[in-house]
């Protein structure tokens, strides 16, 4: 779809328009500096913003720096993550400040941060608009909103992903890209509060598993199990969570794998 310049430049309007009106005030918008946006934008990967904000205050406070964070042990870190979820995430944020610390800069390119642990295209591409108000295009649940409910209303089938990343990429307003994305995130949630979910159309849409009774839920408990008593045996972890041998150890190989969980002796701790 190739848009007129006076389709774009109205589009932009609507968007920075609603953006000032439904302004969020964040301290990753307060302070952008790569560090707050960094921890930010992996908290928001598949968590709302209510539950980052209190989360994100408290991780500060612990970790007000880069540095902090980077000679901070694992657990201290599982500790603070504790109750946003997706633990993986937390291994991966802590890795991020290791490497960037043992490199002394920042990453400043798509490249770079996508060398980081848990840093895909998008994330890479957000960190550079908000950290270094660089121009770039990504797309996640709120913009993709926004651009399906304002091109794509009426559309009979599923969107492809490519379609919408060329309408983001024609209508980039390049002249403050840090308010430019702001304005599509705000905008974006309160379409979909007010109006629908146009995520459903876009062909990126999945539903996400059941979470109760999942090996999710059950491998998030093992973690709070062994944060919250320490080291614990097979025998232990069974009788505290009601799972059978075979799901412990199935589990326990997993966190193992994943460097979130460590055994020594038939003992389990977290890394």
């Amino acid at each position: 779809m190739k848009l007129q310049k006076t389709d774009i430049v109205e589009f932009q309007n609507i968007v920075l328009k609603q953006g000032a009106a439904l302004y969020r005030d964040m301290p990753w918008r307060t302070d952008c500096n790569p560090y707050y946006v960094l921890v930010s934008e992996i908290m928001l990967q598949q968590t709302q913003v209510p539950r980052v904000l209190q989360k994100f205050s408290e991780f500060i406070t612990v970790f007000p720096t880069l540095e902090s964070l980077a000679k901070a042990e694992f657990y201290e870190v599982l500790q603070q993550w504790s109750g946003l979820g997706y633990n993986r995430r937390a291994k991966f944020l802590h890795k991020c400040a290791i490497q960037i610390q043992n490199a002394g800069v920042f990453p400043q390119s798509l490249h770079e941060l996508q060398q980081l642990p848990g840093i895909g295209v998008n994330t890479a591409a957000s960190i550079l608009v908000y950290a270094f108000n660089e121009p770039q295009v990504f797309i996640e649940t709120n913009i993709r909103t926004v651009y399906i409910y304002h091109f794509f209303e009426d559309a009979i089938q599923k969107i492809d992903e490519k379609e919408l990343y060329d309408i983001v990429q024609q209508t980039s307003y390049t002249d403050n890209p840090r308010q430019w994305y702001w304005s599509l995130m705000d905008y974006g949630t309160h379409i979909k509060k007010t109006i629908g979910n146009y995520n459903k159309l876009s062909k990126m849409h999945s539903t996400q598993s059941k979470f109760e009774g999942s090996n999710r839920q059950k491998r998030a408990a093992i973690i709070r199990l062994l944060l919250q008593y320490g080291p614990q045996t097979i025998d232990s972890i069974v009788y505290y969570q009601k799972y059978t041998v075979s799901e412990v150890n199935d589990l326990l190989m997993a966190l193992v794998k994943e460097s979130m969980v460590k055994e020594q002796s038939g003992i389990y701790s977290i890394m």
